[in-house]
């Protein structure tokens, strides 16, 4: 037992535990505590058991335990946070790993609707629903292998569906929702006697307290959303550009036309870190998908031979590009979009390209995580803000400069940089920096990526001093953001949610958690409550 669990009385309290619940669902092992207690960005808390509920029942037993003796609780899904969204500072917490309630319970093609457990990942999620002719609009993140829909929903996600449909908040219905003294709460038309969960709007709207809100309100058991038809047309548009102006001015206009059901682009920097990431041999092994995702055989053949040939050469690394995965209901329209996305682009200065990246990226939309770590095995931390498209352009030259200012301190500790951007629906624009450098990798780390990625690198040292500045510069890049009034994802303890906010909805927010959580057990310190 690890020495944070290891006093007489801690180690009765978690035996009562254990005959609440089903064996093995108890951990309190160094390697458990250690693995589930820290981030992406290696921030860790002290746990004094890992806790992993297969069943509602299970985590109310779990809640009413940590209620009853005053513990605080951290809800955990697929652990991708590098906000410190789980990480709990303070006294040791107890970690609920909701991986274990993974189901998908309903799927209602009549109402529209479908049902899982918040533990179910992205990925289990959109196989559930192969086959069927739907899909949620928002569908998941490039971290969907383990991702869960309860934790993208209580960090809020983008990136699968948001170039048309925005966040994955945006699209639920209804959360089953165990709260600080075992109850559950459920939201949406689904909360009223006899009624299924087929709306979210009968009255207040209770479903969006518990979006976004880092697990700080209460534990999510169940979720319920949206489903919409699968889109049948489908087609593809890369381009390059010579500088981030004309490249942003063309996004934001594909953005508010509603062309692209994905968009992703990269700058130079990053463009760079994901060539040496990816090969012709990767592109070839992914062409089994592209093929048989094309609709036709001859058509699929012959997309895949052109992916082969392409590969990624073509991406010059001193050129900013983006990729467009447009999806409508029959290919005349989607083709149609294409067209009106190229002329976007030329109109801006881009240059087509060939569409290869994001043929295969949309065939294998949840891959194996091993870009968690650099492409030599360096550590990995991102940032982002959510501007206005206004103020995009603005944002990326402020961050850019910030970079210029440090260039003496990001050489001498071998930290690369680069850029990665989006939008989200027609009102959203997303920056997201990210940082590479030497250092070594933590338990996630070494759990999440591949063995044999993790055996082609090398075994960096501890480097605190590299890993100081990046995230003195992370901070930077935060103030800065907030200079643009840039709202955040996946808050958690990172980004200075509570202490912009207003007066009047700041009150009403700790108001609100007093009465759902009086003794602030669940999740203390996320949002900054």
């Amino acid at each position: 037992m690890a020495d944070s669990a290891s006093s007489p009385a801690v180690g009765c309290n978690l035996d009562i535990l254990r005959k609440r619940l089903p064996a093995g669902a108890v951990s309190t092992d160094r390697e458990s505590l250690e693995l589930h207690g820290r981030d992406i960005a290696g921030d860790a808390g002290k746990l004094l058991a890992v806790v992993r509920p297969s069943s509602t029942e299970a985590l109310v037993a779990t809640v009413r335990f940590a209620a009853e003796h005053g513990l605080a609780v951290v809800p955990r899904g697929g652990g991708m946070s590098y906000s410190g969204g789980y990480v709990c500072p303070g006294e040791p917490a107890v970690c609920i790993d909701l991986g274990a309630m993974d189901r998908v319970l309903e799927v209602n093609t009549e109402d529209m609707h479908v049902t899982v457990e918040a533990g179910c990942t992205w990925r289990k999620l959109h196989e559930a629903l192969e086959g069927e002719g739907v899909r949620t609009p928002f569908w998941g993140t490039l971290s969907g292998l383990v991702a869960s829909v309860g934790g993208g929903l209580s960090q809020n996600s983008l990136f699968w569906g948001s170039g048309r449909h925005g966040s994955a908040a945006d699209w639920v219905v209804g959360f089953e929702i165990v709260l600080a003294d075992g109850e559950v709460l459920r939201t949406g038309v689904g909360a009223h006697a006899g009624s299924e969960p087929f709306f979210r709007h009968y009255g207040p709207d209770l479903t969006g307290l518990f979006t976004c809100d880092s697990g700080a309100l209460g534990i999510k058991a169940a979720v319920t959303c949206k489903l919409i038809p699968v889109a049948e047309g489908r087609a593809y548009a890369s381009y390059a550009f010579a500088d981030h102006g004309g490249l942003i001015r063309a996004m934001s206009e594909v953005s508010r036309q509603r062309l692209a059901e994905a968009c992703f682009a990269f700058d130079p920097t990053l463009q760079r870190q994901r060539m040496k990431r990816d090969s012709l041999l990767a592109d070839v092994k992914a062409l089994g998908n592209v093929m048989t995702k094309q609709g036709g055989v001859l058509r699929g053949l012959r997309e895949g031979v052109r992916t082969a040939v392409a590969g990624r050469g073509f991406l010059e690394e001193h050129r900013f590009s983006v990729h467009y995965v447009i999806e409508e209901a029959t290919l005349e329209a989607a083709e149609s979009s294409a067209r009106r996305i190229a002329a976007i682009s030329a109109g801006a200065g881009g240059e087509e390209v060939e569409n290869s990246v994001p043929k295969i990226a949309r065939a294998n939309p949840f891959g194996p995580l091993n870009s968690l770590v650099g492409p030599g095995g360096e550590r990995w931390l991102p940032v982002h803000g959510l501007v206005p498209h206004s103020k995009a352009s603005a944002a990326f030259e402020a961050i850019d400069a910030l970079f210029d200012r440090n260039k003496a301190v990001l050489e001498a500790h071998h930290i690369v940089h680069g850029t990665l951007l989006t939008f989200a629906d027609t009102n959203c624009f997303v920056i997201e920096p990210v940082f590479y450098w030497p250092d070594e990798l933590n338990a996630l780390h070494r759990h999440t990526v591949e063995d044999g990625m993790l055996a082609r690198f090398p075994v960096y040292p501890a480097n605190p001093g590299a890993r100081a500045e990046v995230m003195r510069l992370r901070n930077d890049i935060v103030s800065l953001f907030g200079t643009f009034g840039a709202a955040h994802l996946q808050i958690g303890r990172l980004y200075p949610f509570l202490a912009g906010l207003e007066a009047p909805p700041r009150r009403l927010l700790e108001a609100i958690k007093k009465h759902l959580d009086p003794d602030g057990r669940i999740n203390p310190g996320a949002l900054g409550l």
